[in-house]
């Protein structure tokens, strides 16, 4: 024999290359066949279907928002997040709604050592003017190790597919542990969480450019969603969410709280900047 060689085609089973083969040669090369179809067969049911990995981005939390008022949600004053840097994690995920890939943001700082997010409760909303709750928070400001994350694609949008200048309306979780590892949530969610929240609002997710190459966009603010002055000129808004503690697991005894632990309804200003890389 000269030069023979044997490789999987596409189909899974054996392709046989080079000289033919007789007799008990061909019985041979039968038996083979069989086994290099099982082990082809085997590998390629194993490997399965590849999953696309997240899409990088870099977040950056503004200090102030457009109107150059304070910001409740903000960076730790170290610039801006990369994914995969100091632990961040920073990226359009394949983990969407719908089965839709890229069209949702998430960030997170939970196993970095070196990075947070500042976090402001310092306009809370009393029960006289719309709050749920009496407002209880854990703090007023301070850094702490957090994830935020939209979900537009629970209504069948992505981030990704947006052309210049499109807005959505999306729901924006806050999912933070103070230094004492108790766990809370902001939720800016009208009708998505279980208990409902309906006194939320969403967050208003806006495409400022699409890649030359026509791969999506690529740079997109996160902010509130905007009022109007009474000229009819559109300003800031703040975004109403509601405080959700979720107890410590790392305690002792385990303080998990099973119910409605609203903590109650708090005004947010922010202004997120999120780009390709």
């Amino acid at each position: 024999m000269t030069g023979r060689h044997i490789s999987c085609d596409y189909a899974g089973h054996l392709a046989e290359v080079g000289d033919e083969a007789t007799g008990l040669q061909k019985e041979k090369n039968m038996r083979l066949r069989f086994w290099f179809a099982l082990l082809c067969s085997t590998l390629a049911f194993a490997k399965g279907p590849q999953r696309p990995s997240n899409l990088p981005v870099t977040t950056a939390f503004a200090n102030t928002d457009a109107s150059d008022t304070i910001a409740d949600i903000q960076s730790d004053a170290l610039g801006s997040y990369f994914d995969g840097v100091d632990a961040v994690t920073s990226f359009l995920t394949t983990n969407g709604y719908n089965g839709i890939v890229w069209g949702d943001w998430q960030f997170g700082t939970l196993n970095s050592a070196t990075r947070k997010v500042s976090l402001s409760f310092a306009n809370p909303i009393q029960l006289a003017n719309g709050g749920t709750a009496i407002p209880n928070p854990p703090f007023t400001t301070k850094n702490v190790t957090a994830h935020i994350e939209v979900k537009c694609t629970m209504f069948g949008l992505s981030m990704l597919t947006m052309s210049a200048n499109q807005t959505f309306q999306c729901p924006l979780i806050v999912h933070f542990f103070d230094t004492n590892s108790y766990e809370y949530r902001i939720y800016m969610a009208p009708n998505w969480t279980q208990p409902p929240t309906p006194e939320t609002s969403y967050a208003q997710v806006s495409c400022n450019a699409v890649a030359a190459d026509n791969s999506g966009c690529n740079d997109w603010y996160i902010d509130p969603i905007p009022g109007y002055d009474t000229a009819g000129n559109r300003i800031p808004g703040a975004a109403t969410g509601r405080l959700v503690f979720f107890g410590c697991s790392a305690c002792r005894g385990n303080t998990k709280v099973t119910g409605d632990a609203n903590e109650g309804d708090y005004s947010f200003r922010f202004h997120f900047h999120v780009t390709r890389p």
